[in-house]
């Protein structure tokens, strides 16, 4: 059993490194696209914005369909569609068809959060679920860093089409593995503690705004800064897209830090007082990175602070709604749902508005309005803490 349990483990983290870097991949080589293909920095806002409401759309139609049926094979069609998808790119003449090539990537994506996820769940329990949950997370900020650390570098030594065909390469031998591996695996039905009746009363309890509005400041901070970091520094910097690409590389693995880190300091400093801290530090970060991104190295220090600090606020949000709902006898399950729609709507709608303000206003003014609403966060934060202190009396 254990060595199922581990094969499933390796497996759905090489998925989930795949389906992360391939998502990614486009957003590596923006400051290409935009002079390859003659496009604006508004379309690039919509190509993002549209990518993540497909997977707003989808991932839900998915995860309803996935209950019973082989994991193995589903994730397998979505890395399979993704494969599609990345060699459609190689196809590509300009706003247009990369956008479809986007929604038809986004669509492969939708595959792997509802139906990995649930597979890793329902394969481990106790502190192994944990650990096993955090093991193949890492393995998503692992794809995405490979993808910006060598995608620009390739480009440069064979070109757009040749590159896309590399990886298009990595997710078919990944569907190959994924298929060998976990062939004949069915999913158990949903293992929600929830019955109809046990739900009825708090079905009509919703979340406080605080958490849907820091779900909101935190999935848009991370993907504007993700998607358009690397345009703004080969404008302000003046570097080409593979040292733009490094910096950036390292705000994704100082994230991948924050989001472990804080773990270990919620014994000593309380939950929703890290979240404020975290949000303020995210709020000067940034404004500091906006105002001193034309010099490379103050750039990076201010970016891996922002990096860290943002990705903080992923589980510390994820722990205090937990503690919150605990103290109200309410479950988290669809609580969570709606908090991680939360992010992917912010990514959206942020990634959209970062666009247009780019283009009309300036990149200067995108990452300035980022920092403003990161200092929202932390205003919220703190009037979530003082809420819940009238409560405790």
């Amino acid at each position: 059993m254990t060595s199922t349990s581990n094969r499933v483990l390796y497996v759905v983290s090489l998925n989930h490194a795949t389906n992360d870097g391939s998502v990614y991949l486009l957003s590596s080589l923006f400051p290409i696209v935009l002079a390859l293909f003659n496009i604006s920095v508004f379309q690039v806002g919509i190509i993002v914005a549209l990518g993540y409401l497909v997977n707003i759309l989808f991932q839900p139609v998915v995860g309803h369909y996935s209950e019973g049926r082989d994991p193995g094979r589903l994730l397998a069609i979505g890395i399979a569609i993704i494969t599609v998808s990345v060699v459609s790119f190689v196809f590509a003449t300009g706003f247009l068809s990369l956008l479809t090539s986007v929604i038809f990537l986004r669509l492969g994506s939708s595959f792997f959060h509802p139906v990995g996820i649930s597979t890793i769940s329902k394969s481990y329990g106790g502190p192994r679920l944990q650990k096993s949950m955090g093991f193949q997370s890492a393995f998503g900020n692992v794809g995405v860093l490979l993808v910006f650390l060598i995608s620009a570098s390739l480009y440069l030594e064979v070109g757009w089409r040749a590159t896309f065909v590399v990886f298009a390469v990595w997710t078919l031998a990944d569907v190959i593995l994924t298929l060998t591996l976990l062939r004949g695996r069915h999913s158990a039905a949903s293992d929600d503690p929830q019955t109809p009746s046990s739900s009825k009363p708090q079905t009509k309890r919703t979340i406080p705004v605080f958490f849907v509005l820091a779900a909101f400041i935190s999935g848009g901070s991370y993907a504007v800064i993700l998607n358009f970091a690397n345009i703004f520094l080969g404008t302000r910097a003046h570097l080409d897209v593979s040292q733009a690409n490094l910096i950036v590389s390292a705000f994704i693995a100082f994230a991948s830090l924050g989001a472990i880190a804080t773990g270990g300091w919620t014994r000593f400093v309380p939950t929703n007082v890290l979240l404020a801290i975290s949000y303020i530090v995210a709020s000067g970060s940034i404004a500091a990175f906006t105002l001193l991104s034309g010099n490379a190295i103050l750039a990076t220090i201010t970016l891996l602070a922002t990096g860290f600090s943002i990705s903080a606020t992923y589980p510390l949000t994820y722990t205090e709604l937990s503690r919150y709902l605990g103290s109200i006898g309410q479950q988290s399950g669809r609580s969570f749902g709606v908090l991680s729609s939360g992010q992917t709507i912010g990514a959206s709608i942020l990634g959209l508005a970062s666009g247009y303000v780019s283009q009309f206003l300036s990149l200067e003014v995108s990452f300035g309005s980022v920092a403003i609403l990161a200092l929202i966060g932390s205003v919220s934060a703190v009037f979530w803490i003082k809420n819940m202190n009238r409560r405790a009396y």
